[in-house]
């Protein structure tokens, strides 16, 4: 009975996730108003259209804004990931007396609201000469990353069990590259995926930085972008196409890192 419920209950937070995606796929996959005037909207009532994702491909628009919303999300990731493992590992290793209230200020920064910090961000990078560049948000969102990345590093570092796995290593003469390839990554790939998970929804749930720092059309991304396509009532699939395809790459994004969170915590409760 406990399986069956167990089942019964993944099944049903599994189909609730799939929704939206299965939703957005059947209304992008049908011609005009179809979804709307021929009845039930979860079904696909003709053969699957696929002129919306032609439209889309053919959309230099759309081809630059994919382009952004890479460089962005990459960049977000990489630095936010880098600049908190390195911040937690020094308050860690390096045990200042004041590590806990360092971490806490950082986290506290999370109370301030976005609305306050957006203007100042915005005079200094029109005066940086990077306002509608894609670089402002690559300069902006990783300072909603590191706090909560740092919190996480500082935590998993002054693990007991990790503490001393890393003071055994340097004992025994652990220095250099070989000291962080074969050590410290392997030690914190869970928390390195879920810093990562933290970075890339950072990105694609963010509309405030977005349209304050970026106005042009050509310098969007996905999320900025399909918000400025009008959705057509009498043919909403354009609209749906993009929204889809521009959430697709998060999703599998997200699912790969969180393998990588599960599998490196599997391994490690398989060492004890």
């Amino acid at each position: 009975m406990r399986s069956v419920i167990r089942v019964a209950g993944l099944g049903l937070a599994l189909l609730l996730a799939l929704a939206p995606f299965y939703w957005m796929a059947i209304v992008s996959l049908s011609a005009g108003a179809e979804q709307i005037t021929l009845g039930n909207p979860w079904v696909l009532h003709a053969a699957p259209y696929f002129g919306n994702y032609l439209d889309l491909f053919r959309s230099a628009r759309f081809g630059r804004w994919m382009l952004n919303t890479l460089i962005v999300t990459g960049g977000t990731v990489a630095i936010g990931v880098a600049a908190s493992l390195a911040a937690g590992y020094a308050l860690a290793s390096l045990r200042p007396r004041r590590a806990h209230g360092i971490v806490t200020v950082l986290m506290a920064t999370y109370v301030i609201p976005q609305t306050v910090l957006a203007l100042p961000l915005l005079v200094e990078m029109s005066s940086l000469h990077l306002a509608d560049n894609p670089v402002a948000l690559l300069l902006a969102y990783p300072g909603l990353v590191i706090p909560f990345g740092t919190w996480v590093f500082w935590n998993l570092f002054s693990a007991d069990g990790i503490r001393e796995l890393i003071e055994q290593a340097r004992l025994e003469g652990a220095r250099g590259i070989g000291y962080l390839s074969d050590l410290i990554l392997p030690v914190a790939l869970p928390a390195i995926a879920a810093v990562a998970i933290f970075g890339v929804a950072i990105v694609f749930s963010d509309y405030l930085y977005l349209f304050t720092l970026i106005t042009g059309d050509q310098a969007t991304t996905v999320m900025g972008g399909v918000e400025t396509t009008n959705v057509d009532v009498e043919d909403p699939g354009f609209a749906f196409a993009a929204m889809l395809l521009g959430a697709a790459p998060a999703a599998l994004v997200c699912a790969w890192f969180a393998e990588r969170y599960s599998g490196a915590f599997t391994r490690a409760l398989g060492a004890d």
